[in-house]
């Protein structure tokens, strides 16, 4: 069990900024449990657990959901599957805090395409055996479009965009931090294996990870209810 542990950590061990998120985010829900933002608790709960879940597939077959030995370690569809819980949470997310009309509609048309580009993908990739990196590239797109949405809207409505008692400031750093990088390190990844093995980019993503969530947690414990907007 103790070897266990220590493998799971060596190999993952950015899964404690996950852990430490989640607690974080559960001691501070009254902050902003009447906030657009009040499922985030389920949606760092429901990373936390999958990565867990992807990191038992990889290394150990009895995990496996697969039958077929070819499959045994092979984790994608769990990732897959995320991304389209992930990516409409934060779209919807965005859509409530626009106040421009025109925006909201574009945020909701851009949604819509990166959506359909998980169905359209499905059709000439195997979900179950890789990432749907073409539809992620898109999905991250547009998710930095929404962010910078928001930034360009408190602007024009003279709310400071650098706050850092707002939830949505940290929020908003958080993710443009990671999704404006992380979808080119797993593009070439997927296409480029030996570009990916030579600069570690592995290592890059893991690094990536801790960066997004330790800013997630900064934003979490510094976040007043009355700055929230």
């Amino acid at each position: 069990m103790s070897q266990l542990l220590l493998d799971l950590f060596h190999r993952s061990y950015f899964l404690i900024v996950y852990g430490i998120a989640l607690m974080i985010s559960v001691k501070t829900y009254r902050k902003y449990f009447e906030t657009v933002f009040k499922y985030l608790p389920l949606i760092i709960a429901y990373t936390f657990l999958n990565e867990l879940l992807g990191y038992f597939i990889k290394y150990y077959p009895d995990f496996s959901l697969f039958n077929d030995i070819k499959y045994s370690n092979i984790n994608e569809i769990i990732y897959n599957l995320y991304d389209i819980v992930f990516f409409p949470y934060f779209y919807f997310a965005y859509w409530k805090l626009s106040t421009n009309s025109e925006n909201k509609k574009r945020i909701a048309w851009a949604s819509s395409f990166a959506i359909l580009a998980y169905l359209i993908s499905c059709i000439f990739q195997n979900p179950m055996d890789t990432m749907l990196y073409y539809a992620y590239f898109i999905a991250s797109f547009v998710l930095v479009y929404c962010i910078a949405t928001n930034f360009i809207e408190k602007k024009q409505n003279n709310i400071d965009v650098v706050n850092t008692y707002n939830l949505v400031f940290w929020i908003n750093m958080a993710l443009i931090i990671f999704y404006a990088i992380s979808p080119f390190l797993l593009f070439i990844g997927y296409t480029k294996i030996e570009i990916w093995n030579q600069f570690h980019f592995a290592l890059i993503l893991k690094i990536l990870i801790i960066i997004m969530y330790s800013i997630l947690t900064i934003g979490l414990l510094l976040n007043r209810k009355l700055a929230f907007r």
